[in-house]
């Protein structure tokens, strides 16, 4: 019964899964030292799971084998989306964290937000596809969209 249950959980598209980029550039314990508020303590418990490697720093490229070879892991992301968190030091010193977010596939949507503030910047990108978290996705603007597509008409007509 067990088994049926799950092939149509697969089949019928309940339960997804993605495999994202897992590393982190942070020293886990000195983080967790310094932060305070107990939610946030429990969320970051999760760094102490994740490869530290200077490779998964943020020029970090999309070269699947290189980085896999350099001490960057790839984990299954049931049901879930993958994440790229990068903090930035007003001294310019930069962080990365790349993991899955199991389970939040319906909760979280793919998106970047960025937080400015007088001790640095924060940036969390989210996405949905297969080891999607290797860089921060431009998005254009409306503008660039409106050229474009005013460029392709032009064209068409010539």
């Amino acid at each position: 019964m067990f088994f049926c249950l799950l092939f149509f959980q697969i089949a019928f598209g309940q339960i997804t899964s993605i495999r994202c980029y897992s590393c982190t550039t942070m020293d886990a314990d000195q983080l967790l030292n310094d932060v305070q508020d107990p939610n946030w303590r429990r969320w970051l418990e999760n760094l102490r799971y994740v490869p530290q490697t200077e490779h998964c720093n943020d020029y970090f490229r999309v070269i699947p084998e290189l980085a896999l070879r350099s001490g960057v892991k790839s984990q299954e992301c049931d049901n879930g989306v993958c994440m790229k968190m990068w903090f930035k030091e007003k001294q310019g010193k930069s962080q990365v964290w790349r993991s899955c977010i199991p389970n939040g596939k319906l909760q979280i949507r793919a998106d970047c937000t960025r937080i400015s503030s007088s001790l640095g910047d924060l940036e969390v990108c989210t996405c949905d596809s297969n080891l999607c978290n290797s860089f921060t996705p431009l998005k254009p603007s409306f503008t660039t969209l409106f050229i474009y597509f005013l460029c392709i008409i032009l064209f068409a007509r010539l």
